[in-house]
């Protein structure tokens, strides 16, 4: 179970939350965050993302080899 905020009728997945799921380090995450490939909102400098949104995203690049 992911961790993740609770706002409205989103669960919002912090950079925490995402270094639970990708099986990779701080640095290579912070990479793709900043890269733009993933359906991210920076605020001030956290990056917040819907969890449905980052499903879609996997949905969306399964089987793909994603480049940043």
């Amino acid at each position: 179970s992911r961790g993740g905020l609770r706002f409205m009728d989103y669960k919002i997945l912090t950079q925490e939350d995402l270094l639970d799921i990708f099986p990779f380090g701080k640095s290579k995450l912070n990479q793709l965050l900043r890269s733009g490939v993933l359906p991210v909102v920076k605020v001030g400098r956290d990056y917040l993302i819907n969890e449905k949104e980052l499903d879609r995203w996997f949905e969306k690049n399964k089987g793909k080899e994603v480049f940043y």
